[in-house]
Protein backbone atom coordinates (compact mmCIF):
# COMPACT_ATOMS: atom_id res chain seq x y z
CA UNK A 1 0.00 0.00 0.00
CA UNK A 2 2.69 2.52 0.58
CA UNK A 3 4.60 1.25 -2.12
CA UNK A 4 1.50 2.24 -4.39
CA UNK A 5 1.66 5.92 -2.70
CA UNK A 6 4.96 6.30 -3.47
CA UNK A 7 4.50 5.18 -6.98
CA UNK A 8 1.14 7.57 -7.58
CA UNK A 9 3.24 10.81 -6.15
CA UNK A 10 5.97 10.23 -8.16
CA UNK A 11 4.31 9.35 -11.45
CA UNK A 12 1.78 12.66 -10.62
CA UNK A 13 4.80 14.54 -10.68
CA UNK A 14 6.20 13.51 -13.56
CA UNK A 15 2.81 14.31 -15.70
CA UNK A 16 1.98 17.30 -14.33
CA UNK A 17 5.67 18.92 -13.19
CA UNK A 18 7.67 17.07 -15.93
CA UNK A 19 10.73 19.51 -17.13
CA UNK A 20 10.64 21.07 -13.53
CA UNK A 21 10.84 17.04 -11.89
CA UNK A 22 13.95 16.17 -14.47
CA UNK A 23 15.91 19.40 -13.54
CA UNK A 24 15.46 18.71 -9.99
CA UNK A 25 16.17 15.36 -9.74
CA UNK A 26 19.68 16.23 -12.35
CA UNK A 27 20.49 19.15 -9.56
CA UNK A 28 20.12 17.01 -6.46
CA UNK A 29 22.42 14.91 -8.23
CA UNK A 30 24.97 17.82 -8.85
CA UNK A 31 25.44 18.14 -5.60
CA UNK A 32 27.43 15.45 -4.67
CA UNK A 33 30.58 14.46 -5.22
CA UNK A 34 30.02 11.39 -7.05
CA UNK A 35 30.53 11.54 -11.05
CA UNK A 36 27.74 10.43 -13.38
CA UNK A 37 27.69 9.93 -17.02
CA UNK A 38 25.93 13.05 -18.47
CA UNK A 39 22.35 12.15 -20.08
CA UNK A 40 22.89 13.02 -23.75
CA UNK A 41 19.83 15.24 -23.33
CA UNK A 42 18.12 17.33 -20.89
CA UNK A 43 14.92 19.00 -22.52
CA UNK A 44 11.75 17.07 -22.61
CA UNK A 45 9.53 16.84 -25.99
CA UNK A 46 6.79 14.54 -24.60
CA UNK A 47 5.84 13.64 -21.44
CA UNK A 48 4.04 10.02 -22.17
CA UNK A 49 1.35 8.17 -20.37
CA UNK A 50 2.50 6.44 -17.55
CA UNK A 51 0.58 3.37 -18.98
CA UNK A 52 0.85 1.89 -22.58
CA UNK A 53 2.80 3.52 -24.42
CA UNK A 54 1.42 1.95 -27.70
CA UNK A 55 -0.96 -0.98 -28.27
CA UNK A 56 1.98 -3.58 -28.46
CA UNK A 57 3.30 -3.21 -25.15
CA UNK A 58 2.05 -6.60 -24.16
CA UNK A 59 0.74 -4.91 -20.96
CA UNK A 60 3.70 -3.81 -18.98
CA UNK A 61 3.09 -0.54 -17.19
CA UNK A 62 5.91 0.97 -17.08
CA UNK A 63 6.12 4.72 -14.19
CA UNK A 64 7.49 7.04 -16.89
CA UNK A 65 8.69 7.94 -20.26
CA UNK A 66 9.88 11.53 -21.56
CA UNK A 67 10.75 12.05 -25.04
CA UNK A 68 12.98 14.12 -25.58
CA UNK A 69 14.20 17.04 -27.96
CA UNK A 70 17.08 14.90 -29.52
CA UNK A 71 14.27 11.65 -30.10
CA UNK A 72 15.90 9.44 -27.44
CA UNK A 73 13.89 8.46 -24.33
CA UNK A 74 14.25 8.58 -20.69
CA UNK A 75 12.81 6.04 -18.68
CA UNK A 76 12.27 6.24 -15.10
CA UNK A 77 11.64 3.66 -13.19
CA UNK A 78 10.20 4.05 -8.98
CA UNK A 79 10.90 1.34 -6.28
CA UNK A 80 10.29 1.96 -2.93
CA UNK A 81 12.48 -0.96 -1.32
CA UNK A 82 15.92 -2.25 -1.72
CA UNK A 83 16.80 -2.58 -5.21
CA UNK A 84 17.28 -6.37 -6.34
CA UNK A 85 17.81 -8.33 -9.24
CA UNK A 86 14.07 -8.90 -10.00
CA UNK A 87 13.78 -4.99 -9.67
CA UNK A 88 16.59 -4.56 -12.59
CA UNK A 89 15.37 -7.30 -14.80
CA UNK A 90 12.05 -6.16 -14.99
CA UNK A 91 13.15 -2.67 -15.57
CA UNK A 92 15.66 -3.79 -18.42
CA UNK A 93 12.41 -6.05 -19.98
CA UNK A 94 10.87 -2.36 -20.24
CA UNK A 95 13.55 -0.96 -22.12
CA UNK A 96 14.02 -3.96 -24.12
CA UNK A 97 10.18 -3.61 -25.23
CA UNK A 98 10.55 0.06 -25.36
CA UNK A 99 13.46 -0.05 -27.96
CA UNK A 100 11.87 -2.30 -29.96
CA UNK A 101 8.77 -0.54 -30.22
CA UNK A 102 10.40 2.95 -30.81
CA UNK A 103 13.65 1.89 -32.38
CA UNK A 104 15.60 5.18 -30.23
CA UNK A 105 17.69 4.83 -27.45
CA UNK A 106 17.04 4.44 -24.27
CA UNK A 107 18.62 5.58 -21.39
CA UNK A 108 17.30 4.57 -17.79
CA UNK A 109 17.21 6.58 -14.68
CA UNK A 110 15.53 4.70 -11.35
CA UNK A 111 14.39 6.09 -8.89
CA UNK A 112 14.59 4.59 -4.99
CA UNK A 113 13.78 4.93 -1.78
CA UNK A 114 15.52 2.58 -0.01
CA UNK A 115 19.23 1.78 1.11
CA UNK A 116 21.80 1.88 -1.17
CA UNK A 117 23.98 -0.08 0.76
CA UNK A 118 21.84 -2.57 0.95
CA UNK A 119 20.70 -2.24 -2.94
CA UNK A 120 21.93 -4.00 -6.54
CA UNK A 121 23.03 -1.42 -9.10
CA UNK A 122 23.73 -4.18 -11.74
CA UNK A 123 22.57 -7.28 -12.92
CA UNK A 124 24.06 -10.05 -14.72
CA UNK A 125 22.11 -12.05 -17.29
CA UNK A 126 24.51 -15.03 -17.73
CA UNK A 127 28.44 -14.86 -17.83
CA UNK A 128 28.65 -11.94 -20.68
CA UNK A 129 25.04 -9.86 -20.40
CA UNK A 130 25.11 -7.00 -17.90
CA UNK A 131 22.14 -4.69 -17.75
CA UNK A 132 22.58 -1.42 -15.99
CA UNK A 133 20.45 1.88 -15.64
CA UNK A 134 22.34 4.75 -16.86
CA UNK A 135 21.32 6.01 -13.13
CA UNK A 136 20.22 5.11 -9.92
CA UNK A 137 19.09 8.01 -7.81
CA UNK A 138 19.21 6.78 -3.84
CA UNK A 139 16.70 9.39 -2.55
CA UNK A 140 18.40 8.45 1.12
CA UNK A 141 22.01 9.73 -0.23
CA UNK A 142 21.22 13.54 -0.26
CA UNK A 143 20.93 16.01 2.45
CA UNK A 144 17.62 17.33 3.61
CA UNK A 145 18.33 19.48 6.62
CA UNK A 146 19.90 22.39 4.48
CA UNK A 147 17.41 22.05 1.67
CA UNK A 148 14.44 22.49 4.72
CA UNK A 149 16.04 25.21 6.43
CA UNK A 150 16.55 27.17 2.98
CA UNK A 151 12.89 26.84 2.13
CA UNK A 152 11.92 27.70 5.69
CA UNK A 153 13.89 30.76 5.08
CA UNK A 154 11.90 31.46 2.24
CA UNK A 155 9.04 31.05 3.30
CA UNK A 156 9.62 33.20 7.20
CA UNK A 157 11.06 36.37 4.61
CA UNK A 158 7.68 36.33 2.42
CA UNK A 159 9.43 35.04 -0.55
CA UNK A 160 8.41 33.83 -3.80
CA UNK A 161 8.57 30.04 -4.44
CA UNK A 162 10.22 28.39 -7.19
CA UNK A 163 9.29 24.58 -8.68
CA UNK A 164 12.32 23.56 -6.88
CA UNK A 165 11.39 25.03 -3.71
CA UNK A 166 7.45 23.10 -3.41
CA UNK A 167 9.66 20.07 -5.10
CA UNK A 168 11.57 20.20 -1.68
CA UNK A 169 8.91 20.51 0.40
CA UNK A 170 7.46 17.43 -1.18
CA UNK A 171 10.70 15.19 -1.33
CA UNK A 172 12.40 16.33 1.72
CA UNK A 173 10.56 13.61 3.78
CA UNK A 174 12.50 11.12 1.60
CA UNK A 175 15.64 12.35 1.80
CA UNK A 176 18.65 12.10 4.23
CA UNK A 177 17.63 13.73 7.83
CA UNK A 178 18.07 14.32 11.01
CA UNK A 179 14.94 13.67 11.85
CA UNK A 180 12.79 10.64 11.37
CA UNK A 181 10.36 11.13 8.19
CA UNK A 182 6.96 12.08 10.67
CA UNK A 183 8.91 14.80 12.24
CA UNK A 184 10.25 16.32 9.35
CA UNK A 185 6.47 16.19 7.62
CA UNK A 186 4.64 17.80 10.49
CA UNK A 187 7.67 20.39 9.96
CA UNK A 188 6.95 20.84 6.38
CA UNK A 189 3.37 21.00 7.06
CA UNK A 190 3.40 23.80 9.66
CA UNK A 191 5.67 25.79 6.99
CA UNK A 192 3.39 25.38 4.74
CA UNK A 193 0.49 27.07 6.60
CA UNK A 194 2.63 30.12 6.37
CA UNK A 195 3.23 30.88 2.74
CA UNK A 196 1.50 33.54 1.02
CA UNK A 197 3.27 33.95 -2.31
CA UNK A 198 2.16 31.14 -4.37
CA UNK A 199 1.16 30.42 -7.41
CA UNK A 200 -2.15 28.83 -8.23
CA UNK A 201 -0.41 25.43 -10.16
CA UNK A 202 1.90 25.59 -7.49
CA UNK A 203 -0.74 25.42 -4.74
CA UNK A 204 -2.78 22.51 -6.78
CA UNK A 205 0.91 20.11 -6.88
CA UNK A 206 1.85 21.23 -2.95
CA UNK A 207 -1.68 20.18 -1.89
CA UNK A 208 -1.92 17.21 -3.63
CA UNK A 209 2.01 15.90 -2.79
CA UNK A 210 1.67 16.74 1.00
CA UNK A 211 -1.45 14.74 1.11
CA UNK A 212 0.56 11.60 -0.55
CA UNK A 213 3.01 12.32 1.75
CA UNK A 214 1.45 12.85 5.46
CA UNK A 215 -0.81 9.52 4.20
CA UNK A 216 2.82 7.97 3.46
CA UNK A 217 4.64 8.75 6.68
CA UNK A 218 2.10 9.70 9.38
CA UNK A 219 0.35 6.59 10.99
CA UNK A 220 -2.00 7.97 13.97
CA UNK A 221 -5.47 8.94 12.11
CA UNK A 222 -5.86 12.36 14.61
CA UNK A 223 -2.54 13.07 14.06
CA UNK A 224 -2.82 13.41 10.39
CA UNK A 225 -6.18 15.02 10.69
CA UNK A 226 -4.20 17.55 12.91
CA UNK A 227 -1.60 17.58 10.39
CA UNK A 228 -3.43 18.12 7.24
CA UNK A 229 -5.77 21.07 8.68
CA UNK A 230 -2.39 22.91 9.76
CA UNK A 231 -1.30 22.49 6.24
CA UNK A 232 -4.02 24.38 4.52
CA UNK A 233 -2.80 26.42 1.94
CA UNK A 234 -4.42 30.00 1.69
CA UNK A 235 -4.21 29.65 -2.42
CA UNK A 236 -6.99 27.05 -2.18
CA UNK A 237 -9.70 30.51 -1.14
CA UNK A 238 -9.94 30.95 -4.89
CA UNK A 239 -12.03 28.00 -5.77
CA UNK A 240 -14.17 29.36 -2.38
CA UNK A 241 -14.37 32.67 -3.88
CA UNK A 242 -16.13 31.23 -7.31
CA UNK A 243 -17.85 28.89 -4.77
CA UNK A 244 -19.05 32.09 -2.80
CA UNK A 245 -19.87 34.33 -5.96
CA UNK A 246 -21.95 31.64 -7.24
CA UNK A 247 -24.42 31.56 -4.10
CA UNK A 248 -24.28 35.59 -3.95
CA UNK A 249 -25.67 35.64 -7.10
CA UNK A 250 -28.42 33.17 -6.77
CA UNK A 251 -29.24 34.50 -3.51
CA UNK A 252 -29.91 37.73 -5.89
CA UNK A 253 -31.88 35.39 -8.28
CA UNK A 254 -29.65 36.40 -10.85
CA UNK A 255 -29.90 32.89 -12.50
CA UNK A 256 -29.03 33.84 -16.03
CA UNK A 257 -25.61 35.72 -15.29
CA UNK A 258 -24.20 32.94 -13.00
CA UNK A 259 -22.57 30.77 -16.00
CA UNK A 260 -21.41 33.58 -17.72
CA UNK A 261 -19.54 35.20 -14.75
CA UNK A 262 -18.16 32.16 -13.79
CA UNK A 263 -16.34 31.06 -17.12
CA UNK A 264 -15.51 35.43 -17.06
CA UNK A 265 -13.49 34.71 -13.80
CA UNK A 266 -12.23 31.63 -14.38
CA UNK A 267 -11.02 33.06 -16.99
CA UNK A 268 -9.66 35.69 -15.55
CA UNK A 269 -7.40 33.32 -12.76
CA UNK A 270 -6.09 31.27 -15.91
CA UNK A 271 -4.52 34.40 -17.54
CA UNK A 272 -3.16 35.67 -14.60
CA UNK A 273 -1.77 31.97 -13.64
CA UNK A 274 0.17 32.09 -17.08
CA UNK A 275 1.17 35.63 -16.03
CA UNK A 276 3.01 33.70 -13.20
CA UNK A 277 1.11 35.94 -10.24
CA UNK A 278 0.50 34.43 -6.68
CA UNK A 279 -3.02 33.23 -5.40
CA UNK A 280 -3.05 36.46 -2.92
CA UNK A 281 -2.47 38.62 -6.01
CA UNK A 282 -4.98 36.90 -8.26
CA UNK A 283 -7.83 36.93 -5.30
CA UNK A 284 -6.87 40.64 -4.96
CA UNK A 285 -8.06 41.15 -8.60
CA UNK A 286 -10.78 39.27 -8.45
CA UNK A 287 -11.80 41.59 -5.36
CA UNK A 288 -11.97 44.42 -7.35
CA UNK A 289 -13.04 42.75 -10.90
CA UNK A 290 -16.08 40.69 -9.50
Amino acid sequence: MIYQKQDKLIKGLAKYYGQDLFDYLEALEKETDEIHEPLPCTKIKKVYSTELITPNFKGLLMDFVYEMVDDSYIHYEHYSGNLTHGNLTHTGRYDMELHEETGKPINTIIISTGNPNKSETECWIGKVNKYTPIRIIFLKKYPGDQRLKNVKIKIENNKKLTAFDILDLIFIPFLNTTKNSEEIVKEICGYVSKITKITTKQTKILTWGLWLTTEIFIKNPETLEKVRTMSTLKGQSINEKLHNREIELRQKGKQEGIQEEKTNMKNTIKTLENEGKTSDEILKTLKTTF
